[in-house]
């Protein structure tokens, strides 16, 4: 008798690449809800009709809305920390790839959403939160290479320098209008890294 696994397992195959695309259309509809509508006004039905999936496929794969929000936050290019052995060097180009993240769509409109509906959702932030903790992991990076080579002190509060670097350039962008120019954030980081004892500064 022949063996009836290996025609099992054929005809689960085609189903794998379908299964993929169901999820980047689910993907794509939830990012361009988020950029189109309040999130209060998205619903998992919403996405499942822009997308033409079922809900149920939706919720095998993401138990709320906010995972599912969060999963299409997550598909945003992550800050590469490249080394080019100077501390400034490498903060300004993690602010130019920061800029073309964020100011593409749907990018540019999506932040600010989730940024508002954390203040007040808990949900939202008990997933949100952890993302934008690794979303920093690159600044801490250049910042520990930094200490390494001997261009911060030993003793340098790195959390608080991530959150001065960061804060500045999502001030600007989002609630005080001001120059984003890559000569206007280099002044910044020069005060900035003269308050950090940085060598040289």
């Amino acid at each position: 008798m022949n063996d009836p696994l290996p025609a099992v397992q054929a005809k689960r195959k085609p189903g794998r690449p379908r299964s993929k695309r169901s999820e980047e259309a689910i993907i794509r509809a939830t990012t361009a809800l988020l950029a189109d509508e309040r999130y209060a006004s998205i619903t998992v039905s919403k996405v499942a009709a822009r997308a033409r999936a079922s809900k149920s496929t939706i919720y095998r794969r993401w138990p709320t809305k906010e995972h599912l929000v969060i999963e299409a936050f997550n598909r945003w290019p992550a800050l590469t920390p490249h080394d080019r052995g100077d501390l400034l060097a490498d903060l300004l180009n993690l602010y130019r790839q920061f800029l073309r993240i964020l100011h593409k769509p749907p990018s540019n409109a999506i932040m600010p959403t989730l940024v508002a509906e954390r203040a007040h959702n808990p949900a939202l932030a008990a997933v949100f939160d952890p993302l934008m903790q690794r979303r920093r992991d690159p600044v801490r990076v250049v910042l520990r290479r930094a200490i390494e080579r001997g261009e911060l002190p030993r003793d340098s509060n790195i959390e608080l320098a991530v959150d001065a670097i960061m804060g500045v350039t999502v001030l600007r962008m989002y609630f005080i209008p001001g120059n984003l120019s890559i000569p206007a954030i280099r002044d910044f980081l020069t005060v900035l890294l003269r308050g950090l004892k940085a060598r040289g500064y």
